[in-house]
């Protein structure tokens, strides 16, 4: 009786420890195809950080949320960080950056229903004035295109932009490369789909996503730190080009 009592203390007392034990960190993201889909657990990133959350000891949990409370949840410290972001001069200020956790073009798309490609075409931002450009606030290009006074008219989403495009309302809409094919081919017809393009000169080449985080959050520097080398190991076992390749992404290192 009294071994069964001290069995059942010592297991009060341990497990509440061994609960604590595994650190849970909340990652803010979006939906986000084909990185964050709606169904969230089995998608890309998400499915990329169960692993690395392996590798460090610790648990994500993924909180979808729109782009600027991601960015805000970062700031208040409700998430430890956001998931993908790009480096930018101004984001960089504020927040701190991990390696890349993938690697990605972007284009300018365009629209024209007789098929006529290209219909535009550009060597610099500043050839683009004049131009119709769809975006959505808090993405990285807000800045660039404001500095050299391109005319942004914002919606809420990719597909509201490809949707706008297709109607005539904007002339351009800057997206991921991988991202816009995506949408495109999951909003239309083949036939519509034909007459999609994209600008010849990219907007973006080769560019990092990162999990972007605040340099405030408690033992951030040593998070990173562990995050980086667990990327890297997820990465050096082939677990990361299995993950590419289950999720039709291209792999790039």
């Amino acid at each position: 009786m009294l071994y069964r009592l001290v069995v059942a203390v010592l297991c009060f007392l341990v497990l509440p420890l061994i609960a604590r034990a595994e650190e849970t960190l909340v990652i803010a993201t979006n939906i986000y195809p084909p990185y964050v889909n709606e169904d969230v657990e089995n998608s890309f990133l998400p499915e990329l950080f169960d692993e690395i959350g392996k590798q460090m000891g610790v648990r994500f949990r993924i909180e979808i949320l729109p782009w600027l409370r991601c960015e805000q949840s970062v700031e208040d410290h409700a998430a430890w960080g956001a998931i993908p972001y790009r480096k930018t001069d101004v984001r960089e200020q504020h927040f701190a950056f991990s390696d890349p956790i993938y690697l990605q073009d972007s284009h300018f798309f365009a629209y024209d229903a007789t098929g006529v490609k290209p219909r535009y075409s550009y060597s610099d931002l500043t050839d683009l004035r004049g131009l119709r450009i769809g975006g959505i606030h808090g993405y990285y290009y807000e800045s660039w295109f404001e500095e050299v006074g391109l005319d942004m008219d914002f919606a809420h989403s990719e597909e509201q932009n490809l949707r706008r495009l297709k109607a005539g309302r904007i002339d351009l809409f800057p997206s991921a490369t991988t991202l816009g094919w995506y949408q495109i081919r999951a909003l239309f017809p083949p036939e519509e789909v034909a007459n999609f393009y994209t600008l010849e000169n990219p907007l973006i080449d080769g560019a990092g996503l990162h999990l972007m985080t605040s340099p405030t959050y408690p033992d951030n520097d040593a998070l990173l730190v562990r995050f980086n080398a667990a990327l890297q190991t997820v990465k050096s076992s082939g677990l990361y080009a299995q993950l590419v390749e289950k999720h039709g992404l291209t792999l790039r290192f």
